[in-house]
Formats: structure tokens, C-alpha cells, sequence
């Protein structure tokens, strides 16, 4: 994780023009940048203050379980065992199995131990959970905590959205957040109430707005742009004129069409794959971790589950991002990540109560991982809900390809339609791959879909 960059930005070190940005705009911005400078701020933090801290503390990541280092049975045992006090550490790291021993037997810890180790397993920080049993270190250990465990210190960094804590992690200078204006000036965060900064941007002539296309000028994670029309109009001029060179060309159409076309996919899978809404329910595990330890033994059953499926569809975000941050040079859905067969296999076959699997042999392969498990899941709960019992999952490797057969005994037969429910799920399915440069064929009876990948292995 990368800290806050050091050292302080003047107005024009952190305008990045637009090569089509008119001169008045320009001074404009400057203009209004000026003003701020004499103009009372609701709050200000200084910049060495959070460079102090640990990134980690930065992160809204670092709130929910670290399941991506941990094992969710692992996870369970953990909560079980700071619950009861009793119960089995193994596979947890030494020093969290010596912090939760610590806890259960009130035996203090020092401050350089919470320094070492600021990020607790079961998200949040460990000085937190610490300072539940002894609030009487609240003192000493206040700069220990994330952000959002301190919401109101640091000139309230704590209160800001996820997005706009990561942007201000990874080094942004500008950031917009429920009418409020944050600023990076001379060695410090300053905190500008919207009764103070959008008459000032009136005055200058621009509006300022969280950016999502193309800027008149660029300010970081914002957009200025002029009020009135004439920077508009030019710019549109010289769009039509770009379209109308790329349309003589030929070549940037067609680009364009792609890009259309795999933007339209990666939306097509999100609607289909995110039938909840996150907002809402990174809100309810953010409620449920600070509170577990006070909910009822059926709540606390189903919070691992919850957990789960929250970081699942942040792994889709993650991985969506990465393919759609490309330039068109690069055609991959996400980057391989080397694992082992046998445990990857435990963790998609975990949810599926009945279901038989045969592993050839173990190796290590290397995976475009979350892809894959999409599209495999997809296939395996196709089976559960619309064939019929039982379920056998075949995997193999051979020549430089990953098969994963998934087969009921159900009649359907090759070259039949699928039931209705299974259509869009597995059209997607079937694009997928064709990304992944693999393929997905239909056999039968029995039912059986198989899923063939290329892949890289180290038996």
C-alpha cells in the first residue's frame, strides 16, 4: 500500500491541463485556487499527522475480514474463540493467537505490539478490540486505530466515503465529499464548508463536480468546468472535428465499437451478478463487526457467510476495475494467480452440501482466479437448482489445459436449449471464456457441462 505522498502542491503543480482547455479556464481555476488560500477553513489536519500512520489504518480494506490472508473456518474458530475463550488457534498467526489469548486472560500488551500488528484478522484495528476490555489506554493507543474507529479526530479524514479515503491514500489533493471541498495546500489537509468555496467558484466562473469523463481541467478526482457555454462549445467543435478525422480513418470507429461491446459485457455481468445492494450490506457487516461480540448465537453464525459474500462481490469490483482500466492494448480480464487445485477446489465446493468431486492430481496452476470461480459456481449452482441429484465435479489437467466438468444425471442432451433460468447466466458463462481464451461445451445425457482453459502449471 502506498503512503500520501510527501511534499506540498501549489495551484499549478496540481492542475493537469486538457490539451483543448481554453487560457480563461486556466486562470480561472488558478483564480479561484488563489481565493481559497484567504478563505476560512471548517477544518485542517496537518499532512505529517497521517503520514505517521500505518497505510493499513488508511484503508477502508483493512474494516473487513482479511479473508484473502485467512481461511474463513480459520475466521470462525477465531470469533468462536473470542466469544467463549476457549476453543482451538490453529492456523492463526502466533502473534493474534498470543493478542486473543491476551484479551481472555486480561494480560496487558504494549504500545509497540499494536505498532507491529495494527490490522486484526477479523477486520478493524487491533488496538480496538484492545481498548473494549481496557479502556483506560484509550490515551496511548488513539493513533493506533483506523480512521473510521476515530471518526471525528484528524479533522474527520474518517467520515469520508470509501472511495475518497483510498484516493487520499494513494496521494490525490482534491476531494469532494457531501458538499464539503478537501484540499492538499502547503503541508496540510484543509476542510472548506459549501458556503465558503461554491461562491467562491462562482466568482471564478467554474463549477466543481466528482469526475467521471472527460475535464475541462483535471483537479485530481474532480472536474472544474466553465459555467457558461463558450469552453463548452469549443469543445464540442473539436470533438465533431476528432470524430469526423477518426470516422475518415476508419480505424477509431471500430475501436470505439470494442470498447462499447466490452464495457456493455462487464455490465451485463454486474446486473446479473449483484442482486443486492453492496452499499447497504458493507453497512450491515461494518454494524455486525463492531457489535458481534453482543449478537444473538444465530446472528453470529450467519456473519461469516455475510462477510464472504460481501468480499466476494469486492473481488468482482477489483477485478472488473483492472479490465476496464485497460487501453486497448491489453485484452485480459485479470491477472493469473497461481494456486493450488485442491484448495481452490475446498473453497467453491464448501457452499455445495452433496456434491461429488474427483481431482486427478494436485498442482499448482496458475488461473485467472476469480473469473474462473464465477463461471465454475455458475455451472455448479445450474446443477443444484435445475438437474438432478447427484452433482460430480471431474477436474483435470492435460497439455496445458484446466478441464472442469460439471455433470448431474439430468436428460438433457448436447445441442438442447437449457432450461429457462439457466440462459443469461451461462451466456456469460460462455463469454467469459472465449476471454480466457478457453471454451464451454455442452454434453449428454447426463447433463454435463464442461469447461476447458489454457493455464500454466508447476506440478
Amino acid at each position: 500500500m502506498g503512503r500520501i505522498s510527501r511534499g506540498s502542491w501549489g495551484a499549478a503543480g496540481v492542475l493537469i491541463l486538457s490539451a483543448c482547455s481554453p487560457l480563461p479556464l486556466t486562470q480561472a481555476v488558478s483564480q479561484f485556487a488563489t481565493a481559497l488560500n484567504q478563505a476560512p477553513v471548517g477544518a485542517s489536519i496537518s499532512l505529517s499527522s497521517l503520514q505517521q500512520l500505518d497505510p493499513q489504518l488508511l484503508r477502508p480494506a483493512s474494516l473487513y475480514p482479511q479473508l484473502g490472508d485467512m481461511p474463513l473456518p480459520v475466521l470462525t474458530a477465531l470469533y468462536k474463540y473470542r466469544q467463549h475463550c476457549s476453543g482451538s488457534l490453529d492456523g492463526v498467526p502466533a502473534a493474534f493467537a498470543q493478542f486473543e489469548q491476551a484479551l481472555c486472560q486480561n494480560t496487558p500488551l504494549p504500545a509497540g505490539w499494536f505498532a507491529a500488528h495494527p490490522v486484526s484478522p477479523s477486520g478493524g484495528s487491533t488496538a480496538w478490540y484492545y481498548l473494549q476490555r481496557h479502556p483506560e489506554d484509550a490515551t496511548t493507543l488513539q493513533s493506533l486505530l483506523h480512521v473510521r474507529e476515530r471518526p471525528r479526530a484528524l479533522g474527520g479524514i474518517g467520515q469520508l466515503s470509501d472511495d475518497n479515503l483510498d484516493a487520499l491514500a494513494n496521494g490525490q489533493t482534491w476531494l469532494l465529499q457531501d458538499g464539503n471541498l478537501w484540499r492538499q495546500h502547503q503541508q496540510q489537509w484543509l476542510r472548506y464548508a459549501p458556503q465558503i468555496w461554491q461562491p467562491l467558484a462562482q466568482k471564478a466562473g467554474i463549477t466543481l463536480v466528482t469526475a467521471t469523463g472527460q475535464c475541462d481541467i483535471s483537479l485530481g478526482t474532480l472536474c472544474a468546468n466553465p459555467v457558461n457555454g463558450y469552453a463548452r462549445w469549443w469543445r464540442s467543435l473539436l470533438g465533431i472535428a476528432a470524430l469526423l478525422t477518426a470516422l475518415a480513418l476508419g480505424w477509431g470507429a471500430w475501436q470505439r465499437r470494442r470498447l462499447q461491446q466490452r464495457q456493455r459485457f462487464i455490465v451485463q455481468m454486474l446486473t446479473h451478478e449483484l442482486r443486492t445492494p453492496i452499499a447497504q450490506l458493507g453497512n450491515v457487516v461494518e454494524h455486525f463487526r463492531r457489535d458481534f461480540d453482543d449478537l444473538p448465537p444465530q446472528a453470529q453464525s450467519g456473519f461469516g457467510a455475510l462477510a464472504d459474500s460481501v468480499q466476494r462481490m469486492r473481488q468482482m469490483a477489483d477485478a472488473s476495475q483492472h479490465y476496464l482500466s485497460g487501453d486497448g492494448s491489453r485484452d485480459v480480464l485479470e491477472m493469473p494467480k497461481t494456486v493450488w487445485l485442491s484448495e481452490w477446489l475446498e473453497h467453491i465446493a464448501q457452499p455445495y452440501p452433496g456434491l461429488l468431486f474427483c481431482l486427478e492430481a494436485d498442482r499448482q496452476v496458475a488461473l485467472p482466479l476469480y473469473w474462473t470461480s464465477l463461471c465454475l459456481n455458475n455451472l455448479l449452482d445450474n446443477a443444484f437448482r435445475h438437474g438432478r441429484a447427484p452433482v460430480r465435479l471431474h477436474v483435470g489437467w492435460r497439455k496445458g489445459k484446466l478441464t472442469l466438468r460439471v455433470s448431474d444425471t439430468g436428460q438433457l442432451a448436447a445441442g438442447r436449449s437449457p432450461q429457462a433460468g439457466m440462459g443469461l447466466g451461462l451466456t456469460i458463462v460462455e463469454r467469459v471464456m472465449r476471454r480466457l481464451n478457453g471454451r464451454l461445451t455442452q454434453s449428454g445425457p447426463p447433463t454435463t457441462f464442461t469447461l476447458e482453459l489454457p493455464c500454466d502449471s508447476q506440478k
